[in-house]
């Protein structure tokens, strides 16, 4: 008997999964591991499986964003350091303050502000 694979889950789950939800299926079928891709991308194992079932109650946009950053190489407009992946703009979100220079300092206060900050304050 063969198993279903992650990607046909999804896709039965969410009707047409989006290209996110498919590229975290796709993700959890290459590394065998629901639990490593959710290492990947920074979310817990717990969330990878009730997205893949389309019944994640948290916020999704979220999750695809960090999605999209970790496994699909989005580019995004950082006002300080200009074009830049996701991934990179993740990382300078979760960063405290830091004098250490002006550019850090810019950096910071920047991503206070900015749209893709996923834990701004409104």
């Amino acid at each position: 008997m063969s198993r279903t694979s992650t990607v046909e889950t999804a896709n039965e789950a969410w009707g047409a999964a989006p290209d996110w939800v498919l590229a975290l299926a796709q993700t959890c079928d290459e590394l065998e591991s629901q639990h490593q891709t959710a290492k990947r991308v920074g979310i817990s194992a717990t969330a990878v499986n009730q997205i893949l079932k389309d019944k994640y109650p948290g916020n999704l946009g979220n999750v695809e964003k960090k999605v999209r950053a970790a496994l699909m190489t989005d580019k995004v407009s950082c006002p300080v350091l200009g074009e830049i992946g996701s991934s990179q703009c993740l990382e300078n979100q979760g960063k405290p303050f830091s004098a250490a220079s002006s550019l850090k300092v810019q950096l910071w206060k920047a991503c206070q502000q900015c749209e893709q900050n996923l834990n701004r304050k409104e």
